[in-house]
């Protein structure tokens, strides 16, 4: 009789399919690449996900949860803790600091436990006093009460290190090499032609500083364009902010939510691709745009840096002349800006694999199972 698969259970996420999130991308990438060898679980939220029982062999368990900005992942977390305790014993993954406060639970029924650090999520904005005050004591925990901590960056690991003496395993995200598309649905939708346009992607929170982005821009005399893609979470009053400062330019695009052929011939035609962001665990879309071959142009925080230093480019960090200096100079050096490039999809589909990261996270996790608790 075969043996059966090593159980593993997700949590942290919204759920799979993904919509919209880096760690989203990152379980469902993880998940579905190591679902024919391992037995997944990932424990999803009732109001993003859609009634299913599976998604290319995971099996997905929806929780009813609260969908308020500080509620939500606490009590979905609660929820899934109390249900794996009773599943068979396996892996238990949770995803970013605040879930993590729960890893030492599974551990007293006999389960592993791991937790992956996406960020430094006490530092986004739009956390009150008290929520960053939780998160930034999940950070201890996240090294306390696992049995193996993961960090998505080496800027994270050696974060850790310093703060608190814990060698912790750093498995980056990744990318694949996505197809080429002619500019035919984006030029259909908003009049956007090859090279003719800024592109930036994110959940429009303050922390990802599109608002630096378009006050740079506004100032700028051409007729390129800015797109601006992505929508909010817990923040209409930001997007509503955007719209503002983009008022009266109609140089300046918003898309909203986009995903599949859209996203990938925004990505290949952009003349660049811009993350003005203040604060990042290792960004997704950042591989992705260096995977299309965009020039990239960055907010220089160390985790950006990581990923542009030597291939692309970068201005000082929420500082707006500096990256409209960076913009300017930039629109006046195509050929750079082509080069720059090039270099950059070479170094994201050399250094940066999804399937390099799910078999560094199975070989964790096989490890991890021959280990007493």
């Amino acid at each position: 009789m075969p043996e059966s698969r090593l159980p593993v259970y997700h949590i942290g996420t919204r759920g799979i399919p993904t919509t919209q999130g880096g760690i989203e991308r990152h379980i469902e990438e993880i998940a579905t690449r190591l679902a024919d060898r391992l037995d997944i679980t990932v424990y999803a939220r009732s109001y993003y996900v859609p009634p299913m029982k599976d998604y290319k062999g995971v099996r997905i368990r929806r929780l009813p949860t609260m969908k308020t900005k500080h509620l939500d992942t606490w009590i979905y977390s609660l929820q899934a803790t109390f249900d794996v305790l009773f599943r068979r014993r396996g892996i238990v993954h949770y995803h970013a600091l605040g879930p993590s406060i729960f890893a030492w639970l599974p551990r007293i029924f006999g389960h592993k436990t791991v937790v992956t650090v996406h960020g430094l999520d006490w530092q986004r904005a739009k956390w009150n006093r008290f929520a960053r005050f939780y998160l930034k004591m999940c950070e201890d925990f996240s090294v306390r009460f696992p049995n193996r901590t993961i960090v998505v960056s080496k800027v994270l690991r050696e974060y850790y290190k310093e703060k608190f003496h814990a060698d912790v395993d750093a498995i980056p995200n990744g990318i694949e090499e996505p197809p080429a598309r002619e500019p035919e649905e984006i030029r259909e939708k908003w009049g956007l032609s090859k090279n003719g346009y800024i592109f930036f992607i994110a959940r429009l929170t303050p922390e990802k500083g599109a608002h630096h982005l378009i006050r740079a821009f506004r100032e700028m005399g051409t007729s390129m364009k800015l797109v601006i893609a992505g929508e909010g979470l817990h923040s209409d009053r930001y997007v509503d902010e955007l719209h503002k400062l983009a008022e009266g330019d109609d140089r300046i695009v918003f898309t909203g939510f986009v995903t599949g052929a859209t996203l990938d011939e925004l990505f290949g035609n952009c003349f660049l691709y811009c993350q003005p962001s203040e604060i990042e665990g290792l960004s997704i879309a950042l591989l992705e745009a260096m995977s299309f071959g965009c020039c990239v142009l960055s907010s220089d925080i160390p985790e950006n840096l990581e990923l542009v230093q030597g291939v692309g480019f970068s201005f000082e960090n929420k500082n707006v002349e500096s990256l409209r200096e960076k913009l300017r100079a930039l629109m006046e050096r195509p050929e750079k800006v082509q080069m720059a490039g090039l270099v950059a999809r070479r170094r994201a589909l050399t250094e940066y694999s999804w399937d390099t990261v799910a078999k560094a996270t199975e070989g964790l996790y096989r490890e991890l199972k021959g280990k007493r608790p």
